[in-house]
């Protein structure tokens, strides 16, 4: 007989190593803050004169919907850590919760040396990125509707990321718009069509078709009707509206979770987004993570492009330019992913790659490691601010919004304006140079995209590859 109904339960209890795991349980806490989810752990939670125990008790039996245990060569011999994790797994069995304790791997240790509360479960690997380990666990969180708000706790955020900064001392109550790395999908296709393959049908080449096309077991899902293209193969079942796919009827006509029909849009998207950036002329590497990031070859005419940014930043950047120092040339090359929460959205991660031809990208893991921490070292996050938005500019026809080809007559569109967010507080630092002043430098700058590369750093260079 359970004690709290699961519909009562909303927080993610982060067990950890502490002190030796606090950055990343307060990186990891703050993240699934942003996307909506309540956080709970001692790291922000626990102040001076509570009761220890008794505080982590009440979280987990009583208030926790999961318990993220956060494994590492450290947390496994520490008796507090254990004794989380011996709680979570009972408080899971009494309450016949199915996956309640889900483990991360932080670092190297060995899956055989996992405590045997959790040794025959599936981990959640954060060792080859901790950006990829999140993208992991949101998306389990996502499968088991681990509840989350639609608008996040800006208070709660602040007080994490306060923690996380240790600046409480240049916090300032005072509202401050914040750019995000966040651009909307403006217009979605009307309908969308569901095809049956035909039994015994082959697999035919995606090239025949004039868009990207999902299939979950015996159906297709596209935005062209597939039987009309391809007969031999598919046999027309339905089109459906799309605001009716997305909410009910996808979830009801594939026999699956709404989660999964996220997925399949998701994935849709992406391939169409993809398939755009490469009729513009770009091209295509390959990260560690899987995902790709997208790039202009190098060229002596290099372009400047114009943009407008949301706050009314307006500038130029280059996208691409060449080192004579390190006789090397540097693309900006981000990726770009769409994800679907609340509304459709592309989320914009900024990335470097290098090149000794302008063309073929550096595939040495350490060397294009090594030239990123030296090369974009002194680049602020103005610099990056002003890429992403050159960036977006330079995917338009000259108008606000970059059209993506779903079909031959189908589309969604997606703004160049990134999202802004209303931040209660603001930081106030006296050795910062003011950011109107930076502004009207980096305007100057943006004229001729003056290149950031003007410091002696080869000694430091020396000096890293000595460390590793």
């Amino acid at each position: 007989m359970t004690t709290t109904s699961p519909d009562t339960r909303r927080l993610i209890f982060i067990s950890h190593a502490t002190p030796q795991d606090n950055v990343f349980t307060t990186w990891l806490g703050a993240h699934l803050a942003s996307a909506g989810y309540e956080v709970w752990s001692d790291v922000t939670k626990l102040i001076g004169g509570e009761i220890h125990w008794d505080n982590i008790e009440f979280a987990v039996r009583d208030h926790a919907i999961k318990m993220v245990s956060v494994l590492s060569k450290v947390a496994i011999t520490k008796r507090g850590f254990k004794d989380e994790l011996s709680l979570g797994v009972a408080v899971e069995r009494k309450n016949s919760f199915s996956d309640f304790v889900i483990p991360l791997r932080l670092d190297d240790l060995d899956y055989s040396d996992f405590p045997p509360e959790v040794i025959r479960r599936n981990a959640i690997d954060f060792l080859p990125g901790w950006q990829q380990g999140l993208a992991l666990l949101l998306r389990k969180l996502d499968e088991d509707d681990v509840p989350r708000k639609s608008q996040v706790d800006t208070d709660s955020l602040s007080a994490w990321a306060s923690s996380f900064l240790k600046a409480e001392d240049g916090v300032v109550e005072e509202q401050e718009e914040v750019i995000s790395n966040t651009v909307p999908v403006i217009t979605l296709p009307k309908s969308v069509f569901i095809s049956q393959i035909r039994t015994g049908a082959s697999r035919v080449p995606s090239c025949i078709y004039p868009g990207p096309v999902e299939v979950r077991g015996k159906l297709a899902v596209s935005f062209f009707r597939l039987s009309g293209i391809d007969s031999s193969n598919y046999v027309h079942v339905s089109e459906m509206e799309f605001g009716h796919f997305l909410s009910e009827g996808g979830a009801d006509r594939l026999s699956c979770k709404k989660s999964d029909v996220r997925n399949l849009v998701v994935k849709i998207l992406r391939s169409a987004w993809e398939a755009h950036l490469k009729s513009l002329g770009l091209l295509q590497f390959t990260f560690s993570n899987g995902r790709n990031g997208y790039f202009r070859k190098y060229s002596e005419a290099a372009a400047k492009y114009k943009f407008i940014g949301p706050t009314g930043i307006v500038g130029r950047r280059a996208l691409f330019g060449r080192s004579e120092k390190k006789k090397v040339y540097w693309h900006f090359a981000p990726e770009i992913f769409p994800s679907y929460g609340d509304s459709i959205d592309f989320f914009f991660k900024p990335r470097v790659i290098f090149s000794e031809d302008g063309l073929t990208p550096i595939e040495e893991s350490g060397r294009s490691h090594r030239l990123r921490r030296s090369f974009c070292k002194s680049w602020w996050q103005d610099k990056w601010r002003d890429l992403m938005l050159a960036y977006l500019a330079s995917l338009t026809s000259g108008d606000m919004l970059i059209r993506v080809p779903l079909s031959d007559v189908a589309y969604f569109e997606v703004g160049i304006t990134p999202k802004l967010f209303t931040s209660p507080v603001t930081f106030s630092d006296p050795d910062r140079v003011s950011p109107d002043i930076i502004d009207d430098i980096d305007m100057c700058e943006s004229v001729t995209d003056i290149e950031i590369d003007d410091f002696d750093d080869e000694d430091l260079e020396s000096l890293e590859e000595e460390v590793e």
